[in-house]
């Protein structure tokens, strides 16, 4: 592959994802969920929530930006084999961790049924979700490519934003007590306005939304991105504040992975960070955030591990919640490091494990010698067909540079 031509910023942007992951989770494990919306503390770690929300809205809208040209194809199925791979491997990581450090009884029946449950590798309900997205998109991409002009692909996902997004913002208030609006946390019954049965859905929205910055880049300077980016977690943030005023913070629709604020935020800061010039960028680093790239899936799943060492030693030593703020620049990092650097390990023995899968298959292969034809058949010479086309397959042919491009795109294209 040309590392030099290689579209760095796409390998930035999965990287940033997976640091916002274990940003949101810094806030889960410390104790934040439990304790009262009150103070600057609280105010401060409420917007940094806030803004860290886009991460996982991050990798879904980089796989529409990398697969909206996928096709329906024996091939396009098989990109599924590596991330089922890293799955297991990283399901086997946490089984381990929790029988040899945290001491919990495992049979190998209940594990496995814990890998079939999304539930051995704590954070892997994003795998379940994402393999039901793999199988989705071909027929996805029917419907994105055949829309012929701008105009209607924005239709399309102004549909989906106001079916999966748009209820999260207008379902949320109680029009029946003034008191509720000075204290919202007094009451959690609201009017609906909007149908919110297409929530769910809201995967494809932000599948759209990738596929269509990929054909249709903003027209905006990069510092404009990131201001619209800052100003609207500032904004959300406050909101979010808001609503948990007094109480425990209020984790619902509005502030979830399909919230409308989600949406605005990541469409811009994706939008930012997939336009990152990385042309000068040296052939090294280049490689260097391939790497870490690829490392991110796993990391993502194994991550759970180095949360439950670290936060529990934090959470020892810091008794007071808001206190454990201090903690965030050593803490998150740290995580983040280590839960790379076991990734790499597991991407080394999948490497590994495929290679040798590939080597047995290829030795079954040449056994497989075609039977030797009669002897009048090979002294017989074999008709000239001159009307006959090459074999060569003329898709090889026809247009080498969108080939290359497809490769790239698988390579960057694993995890959504």
């Amino acid at each position: 592959m040309d590392i030099q031509n290689r579209n760095s910023a796409l390998d930035i942007t999965r990287i940033a994802a997976l640091f916002c992951v274990i940003s949101v989770h810094f806030f889960l494990n410390n104790g934040f969920y439990y304790e009262p919306m009150i103070g600057r503390r609280m105010y401060l770690m409420t917007t940094m929530r806030t803004g860290f929300m886009v991460c996982v809205p991050l990798f879904l809208m980089l796989t529409g930006y990398l697969m909206n040209k996928k096709s329906l194809s024996v091939k396009y199925y098989r990109g599924i084999i590596k991330t089922l791979g890293i799955y297991l491997l990283a399901s086997a990581a946490c089984a381990l961790y929790k029988i040899f450090v945290l001491g919990t009884e495992l049979s190998l029946d209940l594990t496995l049924w814990g890998v079939l449950g999304y539930k051995t590798a704590n954070y892997s309900w994003y795998i379940e979700m994402y393999i039901g997205l793999f199988l989705l998109i071909p027929f996805v991409n029917l419907i994105w490519n055949n829309l012929g002009s701008q105009k209607a692909k924005l239709a399309l996902i102004v549909t989906f934003v106001c079916l999966t997004s748009l209820p999260t913002m207008t379902n949320i208030y109680n029009f029946e007590s003034l008191e509720w609006w000075k204290t919202p946390t007094l009451s959690t019954e609201y009017r609906q306005i909007l149908p919110d049965w297409w929530v769910r859905l809201y995967p494809l929205t932000y599948y759209f939304l990738g596929a269509y910055l990929r054909e249709f880049p903003l027209k905006l300077k990069q510092w404009q991105k990131l201001a619209i980016y800052f100003g609207c977690v500032i904004v959300f943030g406050a909101f979010n504040f808001y609503r948990s005023w007094g109480g425990f913070f209020a984790w619902v629709v509005y502030n979830d992975w399909h919230g409308l604020p989600n949406v605005i935020m990541t469409f811009f800061l994706f939008s930012f960070l997939s336009s990152i010039d990385t042309g000068r960028y040296p052939v090294w680093l280049k490689r260097v955030l391939m790497a870490l790239s690829d490392w991110c899936l796993g990391g993502y799943l194994v991550s759970y591990i180095f949360d439950n060492l670290f936060y529990a030693e934090l959470n020892a030593r810091v008794p007071i919640m808001t206190h454990r703020l201090e903690w965030y620049p050593l803490i998150v990092p740290a995580v983040f490091v280590c839960s790379l650097a076991l990734s790499g390990g597991l991407n080394c023995i999948y490497k590994g494990i495929a290679a040798l899968c590939s080597l047995v298959y290829g030795r079954i292969a040449k056994r497989e010698v075609p039977p030797t034809a009669p002897a009048e058949e090979l002294s017989a010479p074999a008709p000239i067909d001159t009307a006959a086309p090459s074999p060569v397959d003329a898709s090889q042919t026809a247009a080498p540079d969108k080939e290359q491009d497809k490769k790239t795109d698988d390579e960057l294209a694993k995890m959504g």
